[in-house]
C-alpha cells in the first residue's frame, strides 16, 4: 500500500481535545457532516457538493492515515496519496478516475468516527 500524505485545510479552528462526527447528511450528491469538539468547542458543518463516494469509518479501521491526520495537525485534510481513493484506483472494477480525473478525497477526523469524501469540489466550511 502506497504511505498516506495529506495537507490539512486551512481552518480558523483546530480542536486541541478532539472533534467527534455528530451527524451526516446526504442527498443527491451533496453531503453535510456536521463537527463538535469534545471540550464544549465550537461546531462546524463541512458541506461537499458533487460527492461521487462517502465512507464511515471508526479511526482504528484507518491506522494507515495516522499520524499524519491526527488531533495535532487538523481535522480536515485533503488526501494527496494513498488512502481510499488510491484503493479505489488499484481495485477491479472502479472507474471513478476514468470518469472524473479531477477526482480528489477529503478526511474528516473523530475520535469515533472519521468520514472519507471523493469528490471534485472543495469543501464549504461554516461554524455553527
Amino acid at each position: 500500500m502506497v504511505k498516506v500524505t495529506a495537507k490539512a485545510l486551512p481552518i480558523d479552528y483546530l480542536y486541541p481535545h478532539g472533534s467527534d462526527v455528530l451527524r451526516i447528511e446526504y442527498s443527491l450528491g451533496n453531503l453535510t457532516v456536521y463537527v463538535e469538539g469534545l471540550a464544549n468547542e465550537p461546531s462546524f458543518a463541512v458541506e461537499f457538493e458533487d460527492v461521487q463516494g462517502f465512507r464511515v469509518l471508526d479511526e482504528r479501521d484507518l491506522m494507515e492515515y495516522w499520524p499524519v491526520c491526527s488531533t495535532p495537525n487538523g481535522w480536515l485534510f485533503e488526501i494527496t496519496t494513498g488512502g481510499w481513493l488510491a484503493q479505489e484506483d488499484e481495485r477491479h472494477g472502479s472507474c471513478i478516475k476514468e470518469m472524473y480525473s479531477d477526482i480528489k478525497e477529503y478526511l474528516i477526523t473523530g475520535e469515533d468516527d472519521c468520514v472519507s469524501v471523493l469528490t471534485r469540489q472543495e469543501p464549504v466550511i461554516r461554524q455553527l
